[in-house]
């Protein structure tokens, strides 16, 4: 998936593509070892632009996202698309939730929001 990422990164010119990789198996958001790995991962990436655990541009989480949260922000990172493309890799439960937030975030959207389009592979 890295090597994807890092391609698609790569050809975008433009800055139009943004990817946050969520690294899921950190269940306490604040306890001492991901936040060790929080400082170490901003840090790195502010004097390096780029991942110390992927070496990508991609910004990089702990934790298990908040997806309507998350997905509602990208409207605001992207004004004036039609369509945000979500892809998501994992076990079916955490797809499906991605696809929940997809969905009900599409609900919601007035005729100037983007649609959300999930894309996933379960595994």
């Amino acid at each position: 998936m890295v090597d994807i990422i890092r391609e698609v990164e790569d050809k975008d010119k433009n800055d139009f593509v943004s990817v946050h990789i969520f690294i899921t198996q950190f269940f306490q958001k604040f306890d001492l070892r991901t936040t060790m790995l929080y400082i170490c991962e901003r840090h790195f990436q502010k004097i390096s632009n780029k991942s110390l655990f992927t070496g990508l541009r991609s910004i990089t989480h702990f934790g298990r996202p908040e997806f309507n949260t998350f997905l509602d922000s990208l409207q605001d990172e992207h004004p004036g698309v039609s369509k945000i493309g979500v892809f998501s890799c994992g076990p079916p439960r955490m797809t499906h939730g991605v696809e929940e937030a997809c969905t009900d975030l599409n609900k919601k959207r007035t005729q100037s929001d983007p649609a959300f389009v999930h894309h996933y592979e379960n595994f």
